[in-house]
């Protein structure tokens, strides 16, 4: 992978973790700790933020892993929608990856 490509899906991550935090803000409430709520919720399976934000994988589904989608997309038209479906699944482990050991930078950002 280029340089500039794990940049780009280093910022995408980042730009995943962001709107679950807001999202999860909104559903439960500016918390010190939303970041590790969050990360809890779906280290073991992703559908975790399902119970979690109790929306039935509206966040989950219809934005979380859309904004993994759209940046495989944007970055190679050429793929198929399964292909698309597959990656975009492993990247949004990498962002919950990328949540849980970020926890501590992610709560501190999001409330100072």
């Amino acid at each position: 992978m280029k340089k500039s490509e794990r940049e780009r899906k280093e910022s995408v991550i980042v730009d995943m973790n962001d709107f679950l935090l807001e999202y999860g803000a909104k559903k439960l409430g500016n918390r010190e700790d939303l970041a590790e709520v969050i990360y809890n919720a779906a280290k073991k399976d992703v559908k975790g933020l399902d119970s979690l934000f109790k929306d039935n994988g509206e966040a989950r589904e219809r934005i979380y892993k859309a904004i993994g989608e759209g940046f495989l997309s944007d970055f190679d038209a050429s793929k198929s929608a399964e292909q698309l479906d597959k990656e975009s699944e492993s990247l949004v482990h990498e962002a919950i990856n990328y949540l849980g050991k970020h926890e501590k930078q992610l709560d501190d950002w999001k409330f100072n």
